[in-house]
């Protein structure tokens, strides 16, 4: 073989073996950003647990000590879940504040809500926090608005355990079979799967029709059901919304409408279309008033029905610092007589 066929021949394997380092290079930097694998754990093992649900660590909730720094002779913290989305991760550290003065006992809130996590979300968590033995005394749930986004896909793709969006498609997969390939990297790179987040404005008008009530609602009652289980008592709560009159994206963008200032402030089409969310909340408050009605042994508290006012939101669902205030106090209100039974009979929370 002539010199000048063999130099490019060398040249042309350094260049696929370059190609191919460049790969691997990438593969793994992309499974270090996306799921936290270590660039020398060559197994591709994923935790989904700790990769979707990192909260639930960082905040102390898997492996809480509270009852472990109890003094001799006081009551150990009532130990509270809150689950939901973004507006119950708002209220979270008052309301912990709140139920401590009110009962005179600690009261230990821990918030496992996130931003625009579902009940899908919630029951998740949930489950994993009972396979690990964890214990609460109260179990509060504030769902309502994100659950709406999973409407944003046509009526044959949808999926009652919302496998139809990739987040929760990669969640059920990683539970089964927790190393990752490239086959299935790339695989999820084309399959026809929606986002967690902001629904793709091409599928928005699928949004018309809510498909999510039956879902809404069996999520919540496997939830229900997991706190039966486990002798804890379980709190349902209707979703409040402001919807200002007159509203339009421009309208909003604009401020020229009611809403207060606030943390966030975020136009209703982040959900989809206005009017597919008014319709998708009301029946999912709706379906959470007839759970309520089903299950007797749960309290139900009607949040929607109280914070009406528009001083109480900075957009069509969160909270402004007054907002924040009465969502609180209410909520501590309607827990307050629970949590003092609690107080006083020791023995029927003590897990």
């Amino acid at each position: 073989m002539p010199r000048s066929s063999r130099r490019r021949w060398i040249f042309r394997l350094m260049y696929v073996g370059y190609l191919v380092a460049l790969t691997v290079i990438a593969y793994r930097a992309y499974l270090w950003w996306m799921f936290s694998v270590p660039p020398a754990d060559l197994t591709n093992h994923v935790d989904p647990i700790r990769t979707f649900y990192g909260e639930l660590f960082r905040r102390g909730i898997v492996d809480s000590e509270a009852n472990s720094l109890v003094g001799d002779g006081q009551l150990p913290p009532l130990e509270i879940l809150l689950l939901g989305g973004s507006v119950a991760e708002q209220v979270a550290t008052k309301l912990e504040q709140e139920l401590t003065l009110r009962c005179q006992r600690p009261c230990r809130v821990h918030n496992a809500a996130l931003s625009a996590h579902t009940t899908q979300d919630s029951l998740n968590k949930l489950q994993y926090l009972t396979e690990q033995g964890r214990m609460f005394d109260l179990i509060v749930v504030y769902h309502g608005i994100n659950d709406i986004r999973m409407n944003c896909v046509p009526a044959e793709l949808f999926r009652d355990d919302y496998s139809h969006c990739g987040w929760y498609r990669n969640i059920q997969e990683l539970k089964q079979n927790s190393n990752l390939s490239l086959q299935r990297v790339a695989r999820d790179g084309w399959e026809n799967l929606i986002g967690l987040g902001v629904p793709d404005p091409d599928m928005l008008d699928y949004g018309a029709d809510i498909k999510t009530g039956p879902a809404f609602r069996q999520h919540l009652e496997a939830i229900g059901r997991l706190a039966d289980a486990q002798h804890t008592s379980f709190v349902l709560a209707t979703f409040a919304s402001h919807f200002a009159p007159g509203y339009t994206r421009a309208a909003y963008e604009a401020g020229e409408l009611d809403y207060a200032d606030g943390q966030y402030q975020l136009a209703i089409e982040l959900w989809g279309h206005p009017e597919n969310v008014r319709r998708g909340l009301e029946i999912h408050n709706g379906e959470i008033h007839e759970l309520a009605a089903s299950h007797p042994e749960w309290q139900l508290i009607d949040v929607a029905s109280e914070l009406q006012d528009v001083g109480n939101f900075s957009d069509v669902c969160h909270l402004s610092p007054a907002g924040i205030d009465r969502f609180v106090a209410f909520v501590a209100d309607q827990l307050q007589p629970l949590l003092i039974t609690m107080t006083h009979d020791p023995q029927d929370n003590q897990h």
